[in-house]
């Protein structure tokens, strides 16, 4: 439950920060449809759910975590069933269009940045966990934190592809994972 209410003290930070820079959020919804925001949001809470459930695995000595992480593994099939959908269907010229959309480098903005606090919040809770692989536990933090910025970052998302998604989303999630991961062994170790 700490690591929980951390992440979302962390992702209601995240959340403000996006407010005060983008304003309101889902207001790009009139513009993109009902069904490309419901498979954005879906995605995220989706990742950040399954990432979320392997992070507490790790922050736990016994616990078996590879069949937990595996599951981050669904979000991402469908996922990229969907673009395999998509690439399917548009002429090859477009595909950079469905890859980048016209907000690839502000989203991948918007999930790392938004993903500080997450990443501060979980990895401050994280230290009454006794995880015995600091840096797997860091790095499924970060993972988390990453996949918690998703989610937020996509009441604001304008593009519609799932190919877009998996192009900058997943990078971006991957930031914080990487630093948790780094982080982990200095600020996990018990």
């Amino acid at each position: 439950m700490r690591v929980a209410g951390a992440m979302l003290a962390g992702w209601i930070v995240a959340m403000l920060g996006l407010v005060l820079v983008l304003g309101p959020p889902l207001s790009a919804v009139p513009a993109t449809g009902m069904l490309p925001f419901a498979v954005k949001t879906g995605f995220a809470l989706a990742f950040t759910a399954a990432s979320l459930f392997a992070a507490l695995a790790a922050g736990r000595p016994g616990q078996k975590i590879a069949w937990r992480a595996a599951l981050i593994a669904a979000p991402f099939a469908a996922l990229l069933a969907l673009a395999a959908l998509e690439l399917n269907s548009t002429p090859r010229d477009s595909w950079p269009n469905l890859f980048l959309g016209t907000t690839y480098m502000p989203c991948m903005m918007a999930i790392a940045l938004g993903s500080i606090p997450v990443l501060i919040a979980t990895l401050w809770a994280y230290r009454e966990m006794a995880p015995t692989r600091p840096a797997v536990a860091g790095m499924l933090a970060g993972l988390s934190s990453g996949a918690a910025a998703a989610v937020a970052y996509a009441l604001y998302c304008p593009e519609t592809t799932a190919t877009f998604l998996l192009a900058a989303y997943t990078p971006a999630a991957f930031i914080p994972a990487i630093v948790g991961a780094l982080l982990g062994p200095r600020l996990l170790r018990w």
